[in-house]
């Protein structure tokens, strides 16, 4: 079986590598610190199983792999393997092409018994492991003490604050200087206004603003 670890943090990286190799049955693994590494030095076509983490330090993602590998390669098997217990973003997990999520945190068998129960699953099925099925449960109930629905979470963001969400939606790579220039208002002013967004989406991210499941930032 050959699988690809994409993770920044390279003790990790090594350490999962090595358990893999004891624990797969003939497993030929390759670790890249960054998705665009894996991307230049890998042939996808004969991968089996990715393993990646949704975030890097260089700003890379591991959201925006996964979907330009799953239109490319139906066949193979995507895991999301990250500290992410955001909503919104575990909601996006299914439909950009992932085939289950596992927390960093819990105990490796959680991973092990993931990569079992996705390669026996076609590579359209999300599994839903321990933890996804435990972070989002413990979300809905987090969200039900603040919001009495959906709608008064939308609505509780003011208009400068969703306007914001609609530049970010149609312009995701804008740094907040030049949002900030856009929206004629100071930088200080921007991040307040974004630092407010976060708290009442529940992301922590200008990726979980645009993913989030509550609000099409769009319209």
């Amino acid at each position: 079986m050959n699988v690809v670890i994409v993770e920044d943090h390279s003790v990790l990286l090594y350490g999962l590598t090595d358990i893999l190799e004891k624990k797969l049955d003939d497993p030929l693994i390759k670790g890249f610190c960054t998705p665009s590494k894996a991307e230049l030095e890998t042939n996808w076509a004969e991968i089996d199983l990715l393993i990646t983490d949704l975030e890097f330090k260089n700003d890379e993602s591991g959201l925006d792999l996964t979907k330009r590998l799953r239109s490319q390669f139906p066949k193979l098997r995507i895991i999301a393997y990250s500290t992410h217990k955001i909503l919104s973003i575990l909601n996006g997990l299914k439909k950009n092409g992932f085939n289950s999520y596992v927390c960093k945190e819990m105990p490796v068998r959680e991973l092990l018994l993931s990569i079992d129960k996705v390669l026996q699953q076609s590579p359209t099925v999300f599994y839903e492991s321990n933890s996804y099925k435990t972070f989002m449960h413990e979300r809905k109930l987090v969200e039900e003490k603040v919001f009495a629905s959906s709608y008064e979470r939308n609505v509780s963001l003011t208009p400068t604050e969703k306007l914001v969400c609609k530049k970010i939606s149609q312009n995701p790579q804008i740094t907040n200087l030049d949002l900030a220039i856009d929206l004629k208002i100071e930088l200080n002013t921007l991040k307040k206004h974004i630092t407010s967004i976060y708290k009442k989406l529940g992301v922590k991210s200008k990726e979980g603003i645009i993913f989030s499941s509550s609000l099409d930032c769009k319209k």
